[in-house]
């Protein structure tokens, strides 16, 4: 069933954990934010925020307190911020390196985010403390992308790099 009707572009989307709203990002003015609408479809999109760099959504807590984004920065590439849903609504980073950090997911308690980042030359997953970061550790070691945590929260799924080698034949 159609959910938007724009002629933009309108992405992403992440469902509450209640599934009542649903956030996504469209770009009426040509930069992508995050809008919420009402999972039944009825009513109109509302803007999260307004920004002038790409903000796109990637999760959203359990408690349905804080949205994950993974903002585009022409300084610090891509970076994993979060929005408070919730009281001032300030948004503030989670993960800002020199590197591109992306896809952030929490954990099912909300105290963990993990997230992928090419700090290392190559995208790998890591795990930091919500919201106030106590140190990083790295998940992956050959590769990494899409981390997904388990309903539980005791494991942490994620797409392994696949690396393929070519043969080159030389015919006499």
């Amino acid at each position: 069933s159609r959910f938007t009707f724009k002629l933009t572009r309108e992405d992403d989307p992440v469902w509450s954990s209640d599934g009542s709203k649903i956030i996504f990002d469209s770009n009426p003015e040509g930069v992508s934010n995050p809008y919420v609408k009402i999972a039944t479809g009825a009513g109109a999109e509302e803007i999260l925020l307004k920004s002038s760099l790409e903000t796109i959504p990637s999760d959203w807590s359990a408690d349905g307190r804080y949205v994950l984004l993974h903002v585009e920065n022409t300084k610090t590439k891509m970076d994993v911020w979060a929005l408070p849903i919730t009281g001032d609504k300030k948004v503030f980073p989670v993960v800002q390196t020199e590197a591109n950090e992306d896809v952030g997911r929490f954990s099912p308690d909300g105290h963990w985010v993990a997230y992928e980042s090419d700090e290392s030359g190559k995208y790998e997953i890591y795990v930091q403390a919500f919201p106030v970061s106590q140190g990083k550790w790295q998940i992956s070691v050959n590769g990494g992308g899409a981390p997904q945590w388990s309903k539980d929260g005791k494991e942490l799924f994620y797409l392994e790099e696949l690396v393929v080698d070519y043969i080159h034949l030389q015919l006499l």
